[in-house]
């Protein structure tokens, strides 16, 4: 009887410990990819607004989106750690379409961050000893935005879906994509007026090029 409650308590104090390393992995991968996303998207603001880029500033872009990758890795390894921990001691926790609208932010998130890997990162690269927007079509500077305002925006509501508790077995999955799309959507039309207000000389100089371009033929690069 005495054996029977020890293998108990030691069964239960396994899988809360097992919960509760999840859950510290998994706001680490937070604090991880939030914190260094927010660094760099002050940095491409401040080039927004004056400066130029130097092998400095390009370090630190470098090294900053490393750290979100690292982010990313343990979000992922920490996400379907808990989905198996769901599956074997809480599988009801798999109805919460919260959990689902979490999992497919995270994807939007990877998707961007090997963007900003493929592209971005070379481009901001290219333009080490001159402003970040110089040359810049109005496509390529737009791609640019986007690319920000999707990695802030999908670093921060999953933040906020995980302070929500009330939202859980309550509000479904299309609601969550939906109020987030609509975020998204603002966070870029938000970004694209910054670049007028911050940057106004940078926004008339990429309007001239984008009419210049079609008309020399040239080649928008991105």
């Amino acid at each position: 009887m005495g054996l029977t409650l020890l293998i108990n308590t030691l069964s239960l104090d396994l899988v809360v410990g097992l919960k509760t390393g999840l859950r510290i992995l998994h706001f680490i991968g937070l604090a991880l990819g939030l914190g260094a996303a927010t660094v760099l998207d002050l940095m491409i603001l401040r080039f927004f607004i004056k400066g130029k880029v130097s092998p400095e500033h390009f370090a630190v872009f470098h090294f900053g989106s490393r750290i979100v990758n690292w982010g990313l890795i343990l979000l992922w390894v920490t996400g379907f750690g808990f989905l198996a921990y769901y599956g074997f001691f809480e599988p009801i926790k798999l109805g919460n379409e919260k959990v689902w609208a979490k999992m497919t932010i995270v994807a939007i998130l990877t998707i961007n961050g090997a963007f900003i890997h493929a592209v971005i990162l070379p481009k901001v690269k290219a333009q080490i000893g001159s402003s970040l927007l110089e040359g810049m079509s109005t496509k390529q500077c737009s791609v640019l935005l986007i690319s920000g305002a999707v990695s802030a925006t999908s670093w921060y509501v999953p933040l906020l879906l995980g302070a929500l508790p009330q939202l859980n077995f309550v509000v479904p999955m299309t609601v969550i994509l939906t109020a987030y799309a609509l975020l998204l959507a603002a966070a870029i039309a938000i970004a694209h007026s910054l670049l007028f207000v911050v940057s106004p000389g940078a926004a008339t100089k990429i309007k001239a090029r984008s009419r210049v371009e079609p008309e020399l033929g040239l080649p928008a690069v991105v």
